[in-house]
């Protein structure tokens, strides 16, 4: 069920990745060397009011996950989250207008360049949706009804993709661009001609470009609201009363200070990056996270379902704590271990492919931020190996500890990107600074995250956790990677199906090498195959949406 409800969520994620990038790769194509100074400032914008989006959650909707996945009544627990939401939602919005009133009369200070104040207003209404919307999202996944739930994420990315590429098509007619070169005006003629009838759509697009991209991200929130709440139509929604108000609370004050700090360290790096460099250096970061954030799609697809398994499995086995921790061990390391089998390999061909990566799916202009995307991949792989450790401390009721695990690991990151950003920072010497010192900030910060939930997973089941086997897949992959370099300097990646074929090539070599070393067998080839089984999966999701099993 886990490897099958995963694999559901990793299709659909991967499908949003996919169309994500899709809608850049137009972009960036469309636009050429003035894509990255464009989006940069919509990022920016986005990045800005994002930091403030910590508050639309708090932990409650982690408390909401695991109210319903210890079986409290359904009801309650919809009624409760729905009005925490609505109210959080509210201060949120409040929070980020008072920020913007004080910075201009206040502290008498003015937006510049990526710093656009009509792009983080119209952000604001993106986040609002976007936070209404995680009420149905929360409530399927802690239910276990994860293709409902996806359905609706995969709405938003339909719809911002779809309004994208019109945006795209529309061209670009004098917007401000600033570079270290000073401003440029910049003007992009329409790809195709237009209509007559669509003229008029076509001039208002391409003169107010910046906020006709922001209002493709509301639309995306706006769908995903949507869709969000007639998949929960048929759920129970109850009156929240006094008891369940403080049992969420009672779960979610814990949790506060490490949902501020991921969202800090999810964001204040592109505000940083905004406020030392300009919207071009914000647009190569950006631009190249997403892109690293495909070998994301593993471990938080896992995540999703693994969160409430495991506290559903801490209340289930709490009269035996020695077969309750076995059990909690053994998934945790099953987890680990399959989740750094299928990384490692997406890990080492990107990292080796960075460059011509960077030119097929976006262009030559954001080369400079190849650096910083080879650092975040090293990123995200250390992120995957404390997933299932993170959910094995929060499913077992120790969010004290995960508190202390963010406050730590999120101080280093705001501080080391104060120190590594900068023009003239620590490490500018040797090339890491703008971008390249957002990522090695956010690297270090991983790394102290990992080793400090190591340290508390181990203290609450009595043993180690680390699974030792992922030694034996880096050296499968470094190996690995080593090969592609050498087959790859013998000619020149310029198509996509050059980057395939060697990447299929590393593949083979990967699993050769872990046959070799006897971690990949017949039994781990079976697992594989049983998860990607088109036929088990079509009957899952077909079971879920007519409803059986609930």
């Amino acid at each position: 069920m886990i490897a099958k409800n995963s694999f559901i969520i990793m299709i659909t994620q991967g499908t949003c990745a996919v169309l994500g990038m899709f809608g850049l790769f137009a972009i960036s194509k469309i636009w050429g060397e003035h894509a990255p100074g464009i989006m940069g400032v919509v990022w920016f914008g986005m990045s800005f009011v994002g930091a403030f989006s910590f508050i639309t959650n708090l932990g409650f909707d982690a408390a909401h996950v695991k109210k319903i996945s210890e079986g409290k009544d359904l009801g309650k627990c919809n009624g409760t989250y729905i009005a925490i939401k609505l109210i959080l939602t509210g201060i949120f919005a409040a929070s980020v207008i008072s920020t913007i009133i004080i910075w201009k009369y206040v502290l008498n200070e003015q937006f510049y360049d990526s710093t656009r104040e009509s792009v983080i207003y119209l952000f604001i209404a993106y986040y609002v949706f976007f936070s209404l919307a995680q009420i149905p999202i929360m409530t399927l996944n802690s239910l276990k009804k994860n293709a409902k739930s996806q359905i609706s994420i995969l709405s938003d990315t339909v719809m911002r993709v779809f309004l994208l590429l019109i945006i795209a098509l529309a061209g670009i007619s004098g917007a401000l661009i600033v570079t270290d070169a000073g401003t440029q005006i910049v003007n992009v003629p329409a790809r195709y001609v237009w209509p007559a009838f669509f003229h008029p759509i076509q001039a208002f697009l391409s003169t107010h470009i910046i906020g006709a991209i922001s209002f493709a991200y509301i639309a995306g929130a706006l769908s995903m609201f949507v869709v969000g709440f007639i998949m929960l139509r048929k759920y129970p929604i109850s009156r929240p009363d006094k008891e369940y108000m403080s049992m969420y609370l009672r779960f979610a004050v814990p949790m506060m200070i490490p949902v501020l700090f991921s969202f800090l360290n999810s964001y204040l790096d592109k505000v940083i990056l905004g406020y030392y460099w300009t919207s071009v250096e914000v647009g190569y970061y950006f631009a190249v996270q997403r892109i690293s954030f495909f070998v994301m799609l593993v471990p938080s697809a896992i995540g999703i379902v693994l969160f409430p398994t495991i506290s559903s499995m801490y209340v289930k086995y709490r009269s035996n704590v020695k077969k309750r921790n076995h059990q909690l061990v053994q998934l945790t390391r099953f987890s680990e271990r399959y989740i750094s089998m299928v990384t490692v390999p997406l890990v080492s061909t990107f990292i080796v492919f960075a460059v011509p990566l960077i030119d097929i799916i976006l262009n030559s202009s954001f080369r400079p931020g190849t650096l910083s995307m080879q650092i975040l991949f090293i990123y995200t792989y250390v992120t995957t190996m404390y997933v299932p450790i993170f959910f094995l401390v929060l499913g077992t009721n120790r969010p004290q500890m995960i508190a202390k695990a963010f406050v730590l690991s999120g101080v280093s990151n705001i501080v080391l990107n104060l120190f590594l950003i900068p023009r003239d920072g620590l490490l500018s010497f040797v090339g890491i600074d703008g971008a390249a010192g957002a990522a090695f900030a956010t690297l270090i910060s991983a790394l102290i995250m990992c080793w400090i939930l190591l340290y508390y997973s181990g203290r609450i089941m009595k043993r180690g956790l680390f699974e030792k086997r992922i030694i034996l897949h880096i050296v499968a992959g470094i190996i690995a990677g080593l090969l592609m370099l050498v087959v790859s300097n013998q000619f020149d990646i310029i198509q996509w199906y050059h980057l395939i074929s060697l990447t299929l090539s590393g593949l083979g070599a990967y699993l050769g090498i872990l046959f070799a070393l006897g971690e990949f067998r017949k039994a781990e080839l079976n697992f594989f195959l049983d998860t990607v089984n088109p036929l088990g999966l079509l009957r899952h999701v077909r079971d879920e949406m007519r409803g059986k099993g609930t």
